[in-house]
């Protein structure tokens, strides 16, 4: 995950730490520790070789190392590294899941923001009347 100017400072959960509820902010997050609850995130989220995080997800992109579970959206990059192993939703700009990376479950793609919050389109012949 590349940083750009606008990331800011980042936030650390570190491996012996344990958190539940919710975490929300404008800076990028570094998981080492155990997450469960929901992150809510302007930044970037970084899931360490040993971080757990069972969690719905919203930040600007994602990258896992470690375990996630859940609902996820990344607003940018959903990246899944060799190490690292997702189950659940995953709703992405664009998604890099690298070989020896485990994901278990349903991928979406993330279209204009105009089709953000909107349901997929049917696939298949549409149905005349």
């Amino acid at each position: 995950m590349a940083k750009d100017a606008s990331s800011g400072t980042t936030s650390l959960v570190s491996r012996p730490v344990v958190v539940e509820g919710e975490i929300s902010g404008e800076e990028n997050l570094h998981v080492d520790g155990r997450v469960k609850g929901i992150i809510r995130l302007s930044g970037d989220l970084f899931v360490g070789a040993g971080g757990v995080v069972e969690a719905e997800i919203d930040a600007r992109s994602i990258v896992i190392q470690g375990a996630v579970s859940g609902k996820v959206i990344a607003r940018r990059q959903l990246e899944i590294q060799p190490s690292g192993r997702f189950t659940g939703e995953a709703t992405a700009a664009s998604f890099e899941i690298r070989q020896g990376a485990v994901f278990e479950g349903i991928s979406r793609m993330l279209g204009s923001k105009s089709q953000a919050g909107k349901p997929a389109a049917p696939e298949g012949p549409e149905l005349k009347k």
